[in-house]
């Protein structure tokens, strides 16, 4: 009887070895899963944040041509260049008390459009996402040594009852 006892004991600790392993497997998994979200999901909007970044920089370079040739336009009308430089800058002078006047409302308006923004990048769906096949086999992955890990616990529980 005592050889029976302690062949069912190492059965039962060789088979809560491997339902550790399973679980340790299944855990790397997990964190591989969301890592891998993580950098889809941030990746998104970084790509997002540089397109917006370089059509604001084109912006920019556009409003300068325009000023220019405003400046150059008004300056012929007032018979003088600097005149007309002068009056551009007025103009941008007065854009930019109107801005000040108006801070807290454009600054709550900008950081709502901002967490607008992001927020629909992080929550899009992946459908159009590089990469999407390596999530699904991972979450595949995830489904089934999460599978495997109730299956083995279910088996240590019933043998461990049947030994009872």
């Amino acid at each position: 009887m005592a050889l029976y006892k302690s062949k069912s004991m190492e059965e039962q600790k060789f088979s809560f070895s491997g339902s550790f392993q399973k679980i340790r497997e299944y855990v790397d998994t997990r964190i591989d899963l969301v890592r891998l979200k993580v950098i889809a999901k941030s990746s998104r909007i970084i790509g997002a944040l540089v397109v917006d970044v370089s059509k604001l920089i084109l912006l920019l370079i556009i409003i300068f041509f325009f000023s220019l040739a405003l400046g150059f336009y008004l300056g012929e009308l007032l018979g003088s260049y600097s005149f007309g430089f002068l009056a551009t800058g007025g103009i941008f002078l007065v854009l930019l008390l109107l801005i000040k006047l108006f801070e807290p409302k454009l600054e709550a308006k900008v950081m709502e459009i901002t967490i607008r923004k992001v927020m629909g990048k992080w929550n899009e769906d992946d459908e159009h996402v590089e990469g999407e096949e390596a999530d699904q086999e991972l979450t595949d992955l995830a489904e089934k040594v999460e599978k495997d890990v109730k299956e083995i616990i279910k088996k240590d529980l019933n043998h461990e009852y049947e030994n009872k």
